[in-house]
């Protein structure tokens, strides 16, 4: 008798749990699917679409975005998208051609901005792509992100207004912070040293100079010219701390770092969110992270 009680539950157990899971299908069946080229623009998309919509990234967390190869199974996952969101100022190397091979509306973000450019070796005189990486651009990004799903779907622009304002509070919070973390810096100490030059947005915002490896990571390999320069500039100015990306090694920076006494002060996140197990997974917990970690080595 025990025996059949517990077949039947089991039997029931399972058509609740059937159910439970067609319906939740069934919901996002009737999402319309929005693609971007990497984590942190689709975590911004969320915070701005909530769950009326399902977005995802074409890269996974800790990818390196440059230089990466879409798959297949990518451009699958994009005939679904009704719209294809990237950074652009040459990020996605891979961007226009995948984009060919789709029927999607595209939003390029570096088109409504104002680029700074790289201005060295073979990169000279092009946009540097990372201008998420300052809360006072990520506040530009929500706006341009708003503006521009709100002309795809003009029904929801109330909501992405609503929810675009309430995340861009958040930013602001940030960037009050680091700002009047900077204004009370000794103009001596305001140095940041990364392995890629990917900071030149948050350094030229609030006021440091930058100082780096290599100027984007599609290339990063450090020539002898170049880790002199960093070495002598490290020493002269008594940088305290030197940092590197968490998608490349740290090999170079940790013989900076022993070369000068300065300390490693630890991994960055710039092109990547980490997985939900890491400090940044999200972009707001992302810059948290950066802004707390630079903090704490400039002083």
């Amino acid at each position: 008798m025990k025996k059949k009680i517990l077949f039947f539950s089991l039997i029931i157990l399972v058509s609740l749990t059937s159910v439970s899971c067609k319906k939740i299908s069934n919901k996002n069946e009737n999402k319309e699917v929005i693609l971007a080229s990497f984590t942190v623009l689709a975590d911004m998309i969320k915070n701005i679409t909530k769950d009326d919509f399902i977005v995802s990234s074409i890269t996974k967390p800790g990818v390196e975005v440059h230089g990466y190869q879409p798959t297949p199974s990518d451009l699958v996952k994009a005939s679904k998208a009704f719209v294809f969101v990237d950074n652009g100022f040459g990020f996605e190397l891979w961007a226009e051609k995948f984009v060919s091979n789709l029927k999607v509306k595209r939003i390029t973000i570096a088109e409504e901005l104002d680029p700074i450019f790289i201005s060295e070796d073979f990169y000279k005189g092009k946009p540097n792509p990372h201008a998420w990486i300052s809360p006072k651009r990520g506040m530009i990004y929500v706006d341009i992100l708003v503006e521009s799903l709100s002309e795809l779907r003009p029904s929801k622009r109330e909501l992405f207004e609503k929810n675009g304002k309430v995340y861009k509070e958040k930013l602001s919070k940030l960037d009050k912070e680091f700002s009047l973390f900077i204004s009370n810096l000794d103009k001596d100490k305001r140095y940041l040293v990364t392995c890629e030059g990917a900071f030149s947005y948050l350094t030229n915002d609030y006021g440091l100079e930058e100082a780096y490896l290599w100027p984007v990571n599609a290339e990063s390999q450090i020539t002898p010219k170049r880790m002199l320069r960093t070495i002598s500039l490290v020493k002269d100015k008594n940088v305290p701390s030197v940092f590197c990306e968490s998608t490349v090694s740290n090999e170079s920076q940790l013989i900076v770092a022993n070369e000068t006494g300065a300390i490693f002060g630890g991994y960055l996140f710039v092109d990547s969110l980490s997985d939900d197990t890491g400090p940044a997974n999200t972009y707001i917990k992302m810059l948290e992270h950066n802004l707390n970690l630079i903090k704490k080595g400039l002083l």
